[in-house]
C-alpha cells in the first residue's frame, strides 16, 4: 500500500540568493497560508517577511511555508545551511 498522504516533489540544495528569490516568488505568486519559523530564540508562527528576514540574518534553523499555488496546497521546508540551504517541497493532498 502506497502512502499518498504527502508526495515529495522536490529536494534540492540552493544558494542563499535562490532562497531569497523563493521568498519573493511565494510573496508575489502564491497564497501563503502559514509560516512556521524555528530559530534559537523561537518556534512560532510568523509572516513570510519575518521568515525571510530571519533567513537573511542567518538566524533561522528551519522554516516551513504552506501555500496555495494553482489550486494546489504545497509545503516547503527550508533548512538553512552553509554553503547551501536544503529545500524540501511537498504537495499536500486536499483534505
Amino acid at each position: 500500500m502506497m502512502n499518498d498522504d504527502i508526495s515529495e516533489i522536490l529536494q534540492a540544495e540552493w544558494s542563499a540568493d535562490q532562497v531569497l528569490q523563493l521568498f519573493d516568488d511565494l510573496r508575489d505568486g502564491s497564497d501563503v497560508q502559514h509560516v512556521q519559523l524555528k530559530s534559537a530564540r523561537t518556534d512560532a508562527t510568523v509572516t513570510l517577511a519575518e521568515a525571510r528576514d530571519s533567513f537573511a540574518a542567518q538566524e533561522a534553523v528551519a522554516i516551513q511555508v504552506r501555500y496555495v499555488f494553482e489550486n494546489e496546497m504545497w509545503c516547503d521546508t527550508i533548512m538553512p545551511g552553509d554553503p547551501t540551504t536544503k529545500i524540501i517541497r511537498n504537495r499536500v493532498p486536499n483534505a
